[in-house]
């Protein structure tokens, strides 16, 4: 008879405990998704977390300036180019009835009516200004250049991001667009990280006969991989990362409507009826390089490639390799128009 308190007491602990455990995540999550998925990121996000993440070997991207210098002056280029009236500003509306901001730069090129178009998608805390290196490339090539920002990013309207997601809904407005302008467009798609992962899931989706190829750089298979990876090296605890991850999924969800698991190209890569260019740095720390070697592991359309840039960070393959870089680009345009 005395055993049944016992085992009372120790449900009724064990029930506290996971009461206090989904309390704790739901709100541990909830903060750690406005911090990090959120236009109000530094509103919930301390100052010393802040830090630490700047000298994170993780973003040690952040800190080259092999990589960063360009990318400052293509800013500045970029806002010069605009003032010149050489660039048109457009807008694009999201299924949720976001505006968004977009940047068309003709070819200059003569018969540039025949030219192919290159849609440049950005990554996470960027905008179209930052893709002004790549923007500057294809229009010398004499492409047609259309740079978006993404929803919550540059001059387009939004609060939250979704990893390439929602982003990709959007990545089909423009390509809208642009067939609005031209119905015998040749397009590619250009993603850079959350970008690339943006072309890959939109791609998957089903699209357009006019989208000949796409180009994915420093792409993640999972998002919610990396996301769980991050958390357990802020917090050194492997079971913390995984439940703060779950509270992360979950405020996502109620935000947006979009769990982690589908912020994952992974999942969808059989679904790409087009040849896919990867890029990847080797010193990737953020995605590590096995990320792609993941998603080229499907079974992908004849042409498709994966290029592996010794030395480069995250986001570092175009300017540690430039000139392979473009000339990878235009072997996979000529092998895929």
């Amino acid at each position: 008879m005395t055993i049944v308190p016992v085992l009372s007491f120790i449900l009724l602990f064990a029930l506290a405990c996971a009461l206090v455990w989904l309390v704790l995540t739901l709100v541990g999550g909830a903060v750690l998704y406005c911090s990090s998925f959120t236009t109000d990121r530094a509103a919930f996000q301390p100052r010393r977390l802040r830090e630490r993440e700047a000298r994170s070997p993780l973003y040690a991207h952040t800190r080259d300036p092999r990589v960063m210098e360009p990318i400052v002056a293509g800013r500045e280029r970029w806002a010069a180019l605009r003032a010149t009236g050489q660039i048109e500003d457009i807008t694009s509306l999201s299924r949720d009835g976001l505006s968004l901001a977009g940047y068309y730069w003709p070819s200059s090129m003569e018969g540039g009516g025949d030219a192919p178009t290159a849609l440049l998608a950005h990554g996470m805390m960027d905008s179209a200004a930052g893709m002004c290196y790549l923007a500057v490339e294809y229009h010398a090539m004499g492409w047609n250049v259309l740079v978006v920002d993404h929803r919550s990013h540059g001059e387009s309207e939004g609060t939250k991001r979704t990893m390439g997601v929602r982003e990709g809904e959007d990545i089909g407005a423009w390509v809208s667009w642009l067939l609005v302008r031209d119905p015998v467009a040749s397009v590619y798609l250009h993603g850079i990280s959350m970008g690339a992962a943006a072309v890959l899931l939109y791609a998957a989706g089903g699209m357009p006969r006019a989208v000949r190829g796409l180009i994915a750089d420093s792409a993640f298979a999972s998002h919610g991989e990396v996301f769980e990876r991050l958390v357990a090296l802020a917090s050194g605890n492997t079971f913390v990362a995984k439940s703060l991850s779950f509270g992360s999924s979950l405020a996502s969800f109620f935000a947006t409507g979009v769990f982690f698991r589908r912020m994952a190209p992974r999942r969808v890569m059989d679904r790409i009826s087009v040849p896919i260019l990867f890029f990847h740095g080797q010193n990737d720390v953020l995605v590590p390089i096995g990320m792609v070697r993941d998603l080229f592991q499907y079974p992908l359309k004849p042409g498709s490639e994966s290029v592996v840039i010794p030395g480069a960070p995250h986001i570092g393959p175009y300017f540690y390799a430039s000139d392979l870089y473009m000339q990878k680009i235009r072997d996979f345009y000529r092998r895929t128009q």
